[in-house]
């Protein structure tokens, strides 16, 4: 405030401040004013025996109030937790310690970005089927006991479909059609993680239906959304594909499968 007042810069040494007030158990911006109160004492009465002490004790004060922040129980445990959070905390820590704490930030938020980018183009993926005494339809590769439908792949992408993953998402729907040991009839694709797409998702989409229709298999989409449905419409796969063969639910697909097996 008082450098507003007079126009000039105000000066601080924010994270050391910041160190030390947490130490002493500081609870909110009053430390602020407490600290400010305290430094003009010190200026105006204490100069002197100020003066008398070691610039290198100092240093050490500011050195282990700053050792406070550092939480090496909160480091173990995302160590336990995920082998790429604790990556990402030691990548931060020692760009802190390397450079200063502004670059330090910047590293943290630029590796985070590239691992959530690294997780969504490559997500988790699963093809489905039903488990003997449990209810609905779930990953095969969870459950020995699972069996598919004979002629139908379930397959479901767990991760929003865009520009990132189109390429990726195509190769592995086509890689789960080939891999069944039956001739498919029927893809369908379970759209309950895609919310939504973008103009290359949708490509992507469009060359899948029409590889798989090369091959005499049928392309569905189970458990549409309304927004997903809108975006599909825009864009003509909704005609492409064929409004029969967009589902609401996995159990209606199935239905659908069936009846369309029938003579």
């Amino acid at each position: 405030l008082g450098g507003g007042l007079m126009q000039g810069f105000p000066v601080s040494s924010s994270a050391s401040r910041a160190a030390i007030g947490d130490s002493m158990g500081s609870q909110s911006q009053v430390y602020s004013l407490v600290a400010f109160g305290v430094v003009l004492g010190v200026l105006l009465f204490l100069r002197p025996l100020l003066a008398l002490f070691p610039t290198a004790a100092l240093g050490a004060l500011v050195i282990f109030a700053a050792t406070k922040l550092v939480d090496i129980p909160e480091f173990l445990r995302l160590r336990q937790f995920r082998q790429g959070d604790f990556a990402l905390a030691l990548a931060t820590t020692v760009g802190v310690l390397a450079t200063d704490l502004l670059v330090g930030v910047a590293i943290a938020v630029g590796l985070s970005v590239i691992e959530l980018f690294a997780r969504i183009a490559c997500p988790h993926d699963a093809v489905m089927g039903r488990v003997p005494n449990i209810p609905g339809l779930h990953d095969i590769k969870d459950w020995p006991g699972a069996t598919t439908i004979p002629g139908l792949v379930i397959y479901r992408y767990d991760a929003p479909l865009f520009f990132a993953n189109a390429a990726d998402f195509k190769r592995r729907a086509l890689a789960v059609v080939e891999a069944e040991a039956t001739p498919v009839e029927w893809l369908v694709v379970n759209t309950e993680a895609i919310v939504e797409i973008d103009i290359t998702a949708a490509d992507a989409l469009v060359e899948l239906y029409e590889k798989l229709r090369r091959r005499g298999v049928t392309l569905a989409l189970a458990r549409v959304k309304q927004d997903l449905y809108a975006q599909l419409k825009r864009c003509g796969l909704l005609d492409l594909i064929g409004t029969e063969h967009i589902f609401f639910t996995l159990p209606s697909a199935i239905n659908g499968f069936h009846q369309r097996q029938q003579p």
